[in-house]
């Protein structure tokens, strides 16, 4: 026991450091992966497609069980981005909303939003144009090495704004492509439209791989900083 009476407060317990989610970050690229490889399968199936379509190779030399047989093809294309962009968006809002935890716990006055924000701002119409990019912005500038004493701050955001305006835009293009393919009726119409979808899954890959790119560095951005 001890020999005075009076009584010594308890010590805090540490702070639990902040960890980035290194098994979901790497769920997200390997599944980004895989939105890119569907989007090369519907390449090649819109390049059949296309082919068959052109004038200079004879449209009307194709038999309908050709034309049928690249329809399918397209299809089955489609079915498989949309399976791999369900599964990737699932897995990518789970480690978003990961992501922004940690960053609250590194920098809680620096966060303008609440933890739930990060799931619930891409589930809400409208607001998910842009409540998404900002938490994003939010993030990355908590995660930003700190610069060397006495020189001045330097936060490049353009990973940032790269991926979401990648996203956004294939998104709409993605969108109007499918609703010009639906409407061609005509051979020349069809031909125009798969030249549209082809050009629409070019700029997916490269969503996809700006959206790879953002998650490695703020996942490797966060780690350091926590650390």
């Amino acid at each position: 026991m001890s020999a005075t009476s009076r009584l010594k407060p308890r010590p805090f317990l540490p702070a639990r450091t902040p960890q980035a989610p290194r098994l979901l970050s790497a769920a997200v690229v390997v599944l980004l992966a895989a939105v890119i490889l569907t989007d090369l399968f519907a390449l090649y199936a819109g390049a059949r497609a296309h082919s068959l379509l052109d004038w200079e190779d004879g449209f009307a030399y194709a038999s309908t069980e050709d034309w049928d047989a690249v329809d399918t093809l397209y299809r089955r294309a489609w079915m498989f981005q949309g399976q791999a962009v369900i599964v990737c968006g699932i897995v990518f809002i789970t480690w978003f909303h990961r992501m922004y935890r940690s960053a609250v716990a590194l920098a809680p006055d620096r966060m303008r939003t609440g933890t739930g924000w990060a799931i619930g701002a891409w589930l809400f119409p409208v607001l998910n144009l842009w409540r998404p990019f900002r938490i994003a912005l939010d993030m990355w500038g908590v995660c930003v090495p700190a610069p060397a004493p006495g020189q001045p701050a330097k936060a490049a955001f353009w990973p940032v704004g790269l991926w979401w305006g990648l996203f956004t835009g294939s998104g709409a293009f993605n969108q109007y492509t499918v609703w010009t393919y639906g409407r061609a009726e005509a051979i020349a119409d069809l031909r125009d439209a798969t030249v549209l979808l082809m050009a629409a899954d070019v700029l997916d890959i490269v969503a996809a791989a700006a959206a790879i790119h953002f998650a490695v560095r703020l996942t490797s951005m966060l780690r350091r900083r926590a650390s």
